[in-house]
């Protein structure tokens, strides 16, 4: 890629952002579809990001990627919000439109469209999901839509699982159980950092007080970790061994990405970008 003075700024923030996979993805497809676009990725702390959000401003960024641990407090800094972001009440994709700076989520659909491209149906499923992670909300949001038989919502701090379940059912009408009430789960989802970085030795469930152990994955199981940096987690090996499908979240990220890369450029991409995406950046 030419970079010259016409070149568009792209990037990621997030707390830390130095791991995100985002920049090899985003700028192989401007290679690809020959824009004159550039990715990077900013490590920016929290106190920092009004900062941040100006600068983007100021410097006339086309677009950033927000990530943890930004994607509800970034809301206030923006000009205008989608009603779907707004809805969902978190955004991950922020759009330069001249000068006014929009908010959109692209998690939400990218999360279901990775368990659609694996072959995981979500309707008349019991689904586990560990962790109130921030993209809990627009993941469930997403699979409420297809009528689950049931979701349940553990966390370390009850009273967050509790406070994300009112929020649903306020959104959907759909009311995600707080406690533990079957043996075993046909999808279990992991929206924690465990297995990540200084946490890869431990498993989603090692702080909730009401898992004391793994019997409730099965080989009929799938197990979903929103972590795609390991590429295999302490918990998907461990759901592997016992015959469970697994998935992490690399696709999450492949189809989060694309479309917020249409948003940047308001273009639509080919429909084998995905799949070119997975083999030529990923050797997938």
């Amino acid at each position: 890629m030419k970079i010259t003075g016409k070149t568009k700024q792209l990037a990621v923030i997030g707390d830390p952002a130095d791991h995100s996979f985002s920049p090899v993805l985003h700028n192989f497809i401007s290679e690809y579809m020959g824009n004159d676009y550039t990715y990077s990725a900013y490590t920016v702390k929290p106190e920092n990001l009004k900062n941040a959000i100006n600068g983007m401003r100021a410097f006339g960024f086309a677009g950033i990627n927000v990530t943890a641990p930004h994607k509800i407090e970034v809301m206030q800094y923006l000009d205008e919000i989608s009603s779907d972001a707004k809805m969902l009440g978190s955004v991950n994709t922020v759009v330069n439109h001249e000068g006014i700076l929009t908010g959109y989520n692209t998690d939400s659909e990218g999360f279901y469209m990775s368990l659609t491209n694996a072959g995981i149906k979500t309707e008349n499923k019991d689904i586990l999901v560990l962790g109130c992670g921030g993209v809990v909300i627009p993941a469930l949001a997403r699979i409420i839509k297809t009528n689950p038989k049931s979701i349940t919502l553990l966390n370390r701090t009850k009273e967050k699982a509790k406070k994300i379940s009112d929020e649903l059912y306020t959104m959907t009408g759909y009311r995600v159980s707080t406690n533990k009430a079957h043996s075993a789960y046909d999808i279990i989802i992991n929206t924690t950092s465990a297995g990540m970085g200084a946490q890869e030795d431990t498993l989603p469930w090692d702080s909730i007080s009401e898992l004391s152990d793994d019997s409730f994955i099965t080989e009929n199981s799938a197990a979903v970790d929103m972590i795609y940096n390991p590429e295999r987690t302490k918990f998907l090996t461990l759901a592997q061994n016992k015959g469970a499908k697994i998935l992490n979240g690399l696709d999450m990220l492949i189809y989060q990405g694309i479309l917020a890369y249409e948003l940047f450029t308001d273009t639509k991409l080919p429909d084998n970008i995905a799949e070119l995406i997975r083999k030529e950046v990923f050797g997938k």
